[in-house]
């Protein structure tokens, strides 16, 4: 079984009567659940673009050559999937200790705050002890 249908129709796009007479529209419809060739973190990345059946759907009618919107719509296909196989670098020791940083700053910034909302709070009470 491939693991891509194509379908053609005709095209509400540019081409004037050429658009008329010729199906230029292309929908590529890929079975991403089946691609066992990719991985089982790009496809839970992509699982919100999928239909029902764990199908991908893409189409293109920019240009007046069939040939063309086959071409681009599987360029669209090849940059999803880079999109969304793209793991970001593990944090070197330099963004970690950043990172520890910022987080003692925030920690220290709400007990401040915290402090005086609860010096507020005791003032206005007349019961508080």
């Amino acid at each position: 079984k491939q693991w891509y249908q194509r379908r053609v129709r005709g095209s509400s796009g540019p081409g004037g009567q050429n658009g008329d007479k010729r199906e230029t529209k292309v929908q590529i419809k890929v079975d991403i659940i089946q691609a066992d060739w990719i991985s089982y973190r790009t496809k839970e990345s992509l699982s919100k673009q999928l239909d029902k059946s764990g199908c991908l759907h893409i189409y293109d009618e920019s240009s007046r050559s069939q040939n063309r919107n086959k071409t681009e719509c599987f360029n669209k296909l090849y940059r999803l999937l880079l999109e969304h196989s793209f793991t970001p670098p593990e944090p070197t020791e330099e963004e970690l200790a950043a990172l520890k940083r910022q987080e003692r700053a925030r920690k220290k910034k709400w007990k401040e705050e915290n402090k005086s909302k609860k010096y507020y709070r005791n003032r206005n009470n007349p019961f508080s002890l």
